[in-house]
C-alpha cells in the first residue's frame, strides 16, 4: 500500500518548475483524497533536534508519578502531563463508544503556543499556559521550544503547499493562521514488559481521526506501531523512512475541502508479545487555525461537494472533546 501514501520533498517542491509542481500536486492530491496522509522529506528539521526532544521526553516519563502529578491535565484543553489511565474523557475521543473500553496505553506531555489574546476566557480555552517541569527537568522546555519552532516553520510551508495544490491563493490558509492554536505532544508508548498485560481490544492509541487541520508526526518504527486506513486497503502500516515526517489531515481540513480530502483514520497497535521490550516515542504536532476562523466548505470544483455546514475552528475542536463554551474567539 506504499502508493497510497505519497512522498513529497518540500525542498524539491520549492525548487520545481511549474510542470514539476503539477506532477507533485497531482500525486499529493490523489493521496489526500484516498487516504489523507503523506510522507514529507526535505523539511529541514535536524535529526538531532528530534533526538534531543525524545531524550528529554524519556527522562520526563521515567520520573516517579509524584514528580509528574503537579503537571497533570484535568481538562482536555489544558497543557501538561496526560497520565496513562486518566479517566474522565480527557484527550482525543476514540471511535469506540463502549464506556468500558480499556484505556489507551500511552502517556503524553502537551504544550502549546505562548500567544495571549488579552481575554481571560479565550486564553483559557485557546492558549492555556504551558506548565513546564523546570524544577525536575529543566531541559524539557528548551527541547520542546526548539522543536516547535521548526514545526511552526513547516506548518507555514504546508499551508502554502495545500493552497497551491487546491488552486487557491498561496496565503489562503496562512492568513487564517496568524495566531493559530496548536498542540505539541511528546507521547510515550511503553513496552509490554512494563505494562504487564494488554486487555482485549486495547491499543497504544485506538482508532480515531485528529480534530485539527493537519498533524505533523515524527514516528519510530515498531511492531506495535502506526497503522492507517483507507477504503481500498483497510488497515495497513504506512511506509517508514527515518528522516521523513508523516503529515496527516484532520477533521477541519476535511470540513474545509468539503470532503475532497479526507481526515486520516489511524491507530497505534498494542505492544506485541513478539517484541516485549519495544517502547516507542512519537512527537506529534497538531495544527489548527486562528481560533475564530469560520471554516466554510469550499465550493466545487475545488471542494468535494459533500454539502457540509460551516464550523468555527476552535469551537469545533472543543465540542468534539465535550467542552462547550461561550468564549469569544479572536483573530
Amino acid at each position: 500500500m506504499d502508493s497510497a501514501i505519497p512522498v513529497v520533498d518540500l525542498k524539491a517542491w520549492h525548487e520545481a518548475s511549474p510542470e514539476g509542481r503539477s506532477v507533485i500536486a497531482t500525486d499529493l492530491d490523489r493521496g489526500l483524497r484516498e487516504t489523507g496522509a503523506f510522507l514529507l522529506e526535505g523539511h529541514g528539521v535536524p535529526r538531532a533536534v528530534m533526538n534531543g526532544l525524545r531524550a528529554r521526553g524519556r527522562e520526563f516519563f521515567a520520573l516517579p508519578r509524584d514528580a509528574k502529578t503537579p503537571y497533570a491535565i484535568v481538562a482536555p484543553y489544558e497543557s501538561g502531563w496526560l497520565e496513562m489511565h486518566p479517566g474522565g474523557g480527557v484527550g482525543v475521543p476514540r471511535e469506540e463508544s463502549d464506556p468500558a473500553a480499556a484505556p489507551d496505553l500511552h502517556e503524553s506531555f502537551y504544550s502549546g503556543p505562548a500567544h495571549r489574546s488579552g481575554d481571560e476566557e479565550t486564553d483559557r480555552y485557546c492558549y492555556p499556559p504551558n506548565r513546564w517541569p523546570d524544577p525536575v527537568l529543566p531541559g524539557l522546555r528548551r527541547a520542546v521550544e526548539t522543536y516547535t519552532a521548526h514545526m511552526q516553520r513547516v506548518a507555514l510551508s504546508l499551508n502554502e503547499l495545500f493552497a497551491q495544490v487546491l488552486g487557491l491563493p498561496e496565503d489562503f490558509f496562512t492568513r487564517r493562521a496568524t495566531h493559530a492554536t496548536w498542540t505539541q505532544n511528546v507521547s510515550w508508548y511503553p513496552s509490554l514488559a512494563s505494562v504487564g498485560a494488554v486487555a482485549k481490544g486495547q491499543m497504544r492509541n485506538g482508532p480515531h481521526t485528529d480534530l485539527g487541520a493537519f498533524t505533523i508526526l515524527s514516528r519510530q518504527q515498531g511492531v506495535g506501531g502506526l497503522q492507517v486506513w483507507n477504503e481500498s486497503g483497510g488497515w495497513f502500516a504506512p511506509p517508514y523512512r527515518p528522516d521523513a515526517l508523516v503529515v496527516n489531515l484532520g477533521d477541519l481540513m476535511e470540513q474545509w475541502t468539503d470532503r475532497r480530502w479526507r481526515a486520516l483514520r489511524h491507530r497505534v497497535l498494542a505492544p506485541s508479545p513478539s517484541a516485549p521490550d519495544e517502547e516507542l516515542m512519537s512527537l506529534v504536532f497538531f495544527f489548527e487555525t486562528n481560533p475564530d476562523t469560520l471554516i466554510e466548505p469550499l465550493a466545487p470544483p475545488i471542494g468535494g461537494g459533500a454539502g457540509l455546514e460551516p464550523v468555527v475552528s476552535r469551537r469545533s475542536v472543543l465540542e468534539k472533546l465535550g467542552v462547550h463554551t461561550d468564549a469569544v474567539f479572536i483573530t
